[in-house]
């Protein structure tokens, strides 16, 4: 039998079996679908181009499906069959916003978001894998509308949702705006109760979809139910599986720390871990010597957590799907067991621990002079906490009072040096964002009391610069040796990113034109430090940024920091990437000793694709785990403003709409909405202006700047659904 395809070429297709039959028609489909003549047609239409006998049908009705699973080709209106990407047509993962119309992301990359408005979603939700069709490009701000075509796959069933009055399961998302029937609800199921819930039948042509409740969290606005419902809208990991559990014990009962015979023995010198007052594991250590001609080796030790977590190991493969730990006011989800993160791969003082060390020559003036890296072991000579070093360092009589002088004499010349290495950085272009950071207080009860303030001082400063060193000296040896690992990728931000930044600094009193220039950007940070604006400057200079993600490609450096190689070597105890590196690390260690040689052509096995994939998902497990610890946040921040006795609080500006200005309450970082009516109603509009600086904001007629302050009430707050009502008393300035 012969066929024809569109180019006029023939295809034989041989008497085989079904499977190979299979193969051979969808081979000719693509080729006919692919071909640049081909016109979109229906099943038939194919079958009849390509000339098959009525005995072929099932065969080919399997081909076409079994295309289809596989996204090779999709139907459009008319049942034609295309490629996904012709006939302007789209895959990709669709985002629904809070008001209800839509995002595709692509799945080509190279593709540009389309905007999808509500009625063209087609009951696709957030999350889902959708085939689109591009329509005419229409409206300021878009590139390209679109309409929902086909549903390819459905996110995940499950999501957190309240029980309503009538019996019927509301999704606390509201980007899900259908309301669940419940097959067979538990028999003390109660209103008010916030339940984990899975989808049985989807919104597709019905009027209500159905469900079943998984799981029972609680009374809606307790506190512990909305902690636990934040962590299952996101799937945050529970317990350790018992398999890794019994792995992890094997090694701690064993000798880990016995054979020493492949690592430089650094027990004698003098180490130092610092970390917060309520750090448990102690994943890194520094020592350092100053030599009478003014120059430094610095040590920097890391944990050796691959001694522990070999590669494609069953506690290897549970690190692997975690990604990262998860950091929530007074608890971890840790990405490794306690046994390994608290115990085994602790850097404890006084007792022998396992680490990977790089030791780095300086000159004087902070220029490196050569690096190593080695397999060491090393005894943390003292834990040292952050505000115990800043009052060593800072008051001249507790210096002169401490007992343990070469402890002293370290943290003097790390910290001698370390400022020296921060001044360089700063000339050289690194940016220098400072983002208000705060720890949550609890009472014995566990219950929420109180925030204080995080001072990032030259105590926190001291540690950084030398982890950066590391890193840099680490990415340094991988780009030139070629070893295939995951690099902490930061690449520079779009021009129109650039250019709403310059617009929003220079409506904000601080002019700002692109091309950028990293010397005026860092101006400007340091001309807002200790101001009102201040967050509202950094966050929107954050926010025109890309975001960081890790992959393969050590070429793009980072952009912030502005170094030309850069990963993450220093957390193998809660970042993966930095487990998989030193993994990596391992096999040259062990096909070259000890200490890793200046020049290696030993290329690991590792297949280019594969380490893609790890980094889109260790990056997508980063951002998970940074929006479950800003959830938790907000809530414990909502729970804290409840508890206030007042009423009234001083705001600052930090967004200006035209349906509303956006505060933040001083001292609680809780933002809230005042709406645009209740502004106007103040005598007030909601228009952008320059600020007068240093004049207050008389005239009525007059808009909001950033960084102004207000006077707000709280009139209500809603647990529940973590939100805050606010009313503008009065502009303070």
């Amino acid at each position: 039998m012969n066929t024809k395809n569109n180019n006029n070429e023939t295809t034989e297709f041989e008497s085989e079996p079904a499977k190979s039959l299979i193969a051979e028609y969808q081979e000719a489909i693509l080729k006919l679908v692919k071909s640049d003549s081909y016109t979109p047609m229906r099943t038939k239409e194919i079958s009849r181009h390509l000339g098959l006998p009525k005995h072929a049908r099932t065969n080919f009705q399997e081909a076409i499906k079994d295309l289809k699973r596989r996204h090779k080709i999709m139907k459009v209106r008319g049942s034609k069959w295309v490629l996904p990407d012709q006939g302007e047509h789209i895959s990709g993962t669709l985002r629904v916003t809070r008001s209800g119309c839509g995002f595709l992301i692509p799945d080509d990359s190279s593709k540009d978001d389309v905007f999808i408005g509500e009625e063209n979603l087609l009951n696709a939700l957030d999350g889902d894998k959708v085939l689109i069709s591009i329509d005419s490009p229409k409206g300021k701000g878009f590139r390209h509308y679109g309409t929902v075509q086909e549903i390819i796959e459905r996110a995940s069933p499950r999501f957190v949702a309240i029980i309503t009055q009538e019996m019927t399961a509301e999704p606390e998302d509201i980007r899900n705006p259908y309301t669940y029937i419940i097959e067979e609800p538990p028999k003390d199921l109660k209103p008010e109760t916030k339940v984990i819930f899975e989808t049985t039948i989807y919104p597709d042509n019905i009027e209500n979809p159905r469900g079943k409740v998984i799981e029972v969290l609680g009374p809606a606005g307790a506190p512990d139910t909305e902690i636990a419902a934040i962590l299952a809208s996101f799937n945050a990991p529970g317990d350790f599986p018992e398999e890794v559990k019994d792995e992890v014990y094997r090694l701690g009962d064993s000798n880990p720390f016995a054979d020493k015979s492949n690592r430089l023995d650094l027990t004698e010198d003098i180490t130092v871990t610092i970390d917060p007052e309520t750090a448990r594991d102690f994943d890194d250590a520094l020592s350092i010597t100053k030599n009478k001609d003014g120059t430094y080796k610095v040590g920097i030790h890391i944990a050796d957590v691959s001694h522990f977590v070999r590669p494609a190991g069953i506690i290897d493969e549970e690190a692997r799907s975690r990604s990262t730990s998860i950091y929530l006011p007074g608890r971890v989800i840790p990405m490794l067991p306690e046994e390994l993160s608290n115990d085994l791969c602790s850097l404890r003082p006084q007792e022998e621990r396992f680490t990977k060390s790089v030791f780095i020559d300086y000159s004087p003036e902070g220029e490196v002079l050569d690096y190593k890296i080695y397999r060491s072991v090393i005894k943390s000579t003292r834990r040292m906490t952050y505000p115990e070093v800043k009052h060593l360092l800072s008051d001249e009589d507790a210096g002169k009072a401490f007992e343990e002088k070469e402890i002293l004499e370290v943290l003097v010349n790390l910290n001698e040096l370390a400022q020296v290495l921060r001044h360089n950085r700063v000339e050289k272009g690194s940016l220098e964002l400072n983002m208000a950071e705060y720890v949550i207080i609890f009472n014995e009860n566990d219950e929420v009391i109180g925030m204080d303030p995080v001072e990032h001082d030259f105590s926190h400063q001291l540690v950084e610069e030398f982890m950066l060193a590391a890193n840099i000296s680490v990415a340094r040896w991988c780009h030139e040796n070629g070893l295939p690992v995951l690099h902490r990728i930061h690449e520079s931000p779009t021009d129109e990113a650039l250019e709403e930044l310059a617009e929003f600094l220079t409506s904000s009193g601080y002019p700002f034109k692109p091309p950028l220039r990293r010397d005026r950007l860092q101006a400007i940070l340091n001309t807002v430090k200790g101001k009102p604006e201040e967050h509202s400057i950094n966050l929107s200079i954050l926010k025109s940024f890309k975001q960081a993600v890790y992959g393969p490609d050590s070429n793009i450096g980072h952009f912030a920091l502005n170094f030309p190689h850069y990963l993450h070597f220093t957390s193998p105890i809660r970042r993966y990437p930095d487990l998989y590196l030193h993994q990596a690390l391992d096999a040259v260690f062990d096909a070259k000793g000890n200490k890793l040689p200046k020049k290696t052509h030993r290329h690991l096995e590792t297949d280019i694709k594969d380490l893609i994939q790890l980094g889109i998902h260790t990056s997508g497990m980063e951002r998970r785990a940074m929006k479950i610890e800003e959830g938790v946040k907000d809530f414990r921040k909502l729970e804290l403003l409840q508890k206030s006795s007042e009423k009234d609080f001083d705001a600052v500006v930090t967004g200006i709409r035209k349906f509303g200005i956006f505060v933040e309450i001083k001292d609680y970082f809780v933002e809230g909405l005042l709406p645009r009516k209740m502004v106007e109603n103040m005598g007030y509009s909601t228009k952008e202006v320059v600020p007068s600086r240093g004049k207050k904001n008389s005239n009525p007629e007059r808009g909001f700047h950033l960084g102004q302050l207000v006077r707000v009430k709280v009139t209500k707050i809603d647990l529940s659904a973590r939100s805050c009502q606010l009313r503008l008393m009065k502009v303070i300035n």
